[in-house]
């Protein structure tokens, strides 16, 4: 998938004139790549929200404009705001065509379980793996057969069958387990027992908010 987005270059020298920025609905981000100096642009936070909840769980490319310039791009960094979850800054990454590049890419789990249809349960250890390779071999997602699978059993890293790009987790890691559905048990009656009081200076532990 590849959205386009125009930019302008901008000169921000404080926190302040970022503040500014994103009050007045624009978020500054970077563009950057091996070969180019860093470039610092703002664009226009509505339009930048809209193609980025498209986003979700797939790669996608980002055509960012500037100054009659495009850079292709994958979003590589953002920083979000600890309370709000609020964009603050995003990097774009220029992806050279002709050099290896790490990232990571989608993971589509096909077929039904067998351990599943016999009540097992499924768990997805992990949803992207991380992959080296050209751009013109950057593949949209990862498909993982896991219709064999049976309770009991998990599906690893080094099961993948081998393709146009060098795998970088490592090879025992899971992806998927099939786990046997717990059963639950009625608990014994407990004998009444008195109280204890609480030895001297003990207190009751909080979680910290």
């Amino acid at each position: 998938m590849i959205f386009k987005i125009e930019a302008v270059q901008r000169k921000t020298e404080r926190k302040s004139d970022l503040n500014k920025l994103r009050k007045e609905g624009f978020i500054p981000a970077v563009v950057y790549g091996k070969g180019i100096e860093p470039l610092d642009i703002t664009m226009d936070k509505t339009e930048f929200m809209k193609l980025y909840k498209k986003s979700f769980n797939e790669l996608v490319f980002y055509e960012v404009m500037v100054g009659g310039i495009e850079y292709h791009t994958l979003l590589k960094e953002r920083q979000i705001h600890p309370v709000s979850r609020e964009i603050l800054h995003v990097d774009f990454m220029v992806v050279p065509h002709d050099q290896m590049i790490e990232l990571d890419i989608p993971l589509k789990f096909v077929g039904t379980p067998e351990g599943v249809k016999e009540g097992g349960i499924m768990d997805v250890v992990r949803r992207t793996l991380r992959i080296q390779c050209l751009e013109k071999n950057i593949p949209q997602d990862i498909e993982v057969d896991i219709s064999n699978l049976q309770i009991g059993e998990a599906f690893h890293v080094h099961q993948l069958p081998e393709d146009k790009w060098n795998v970088k987790d490592n090879p025992e890691n899971a992806l998927v387990t099939i786990q046997a559905k717990k059963v639950e048990t009625a608990a014994a009656p407990a004998e009444e027992t008195k109280a204890e009081e609480p030895a001297p200076g003990a207190t009751e532990s909080q979680e910290m908010k």
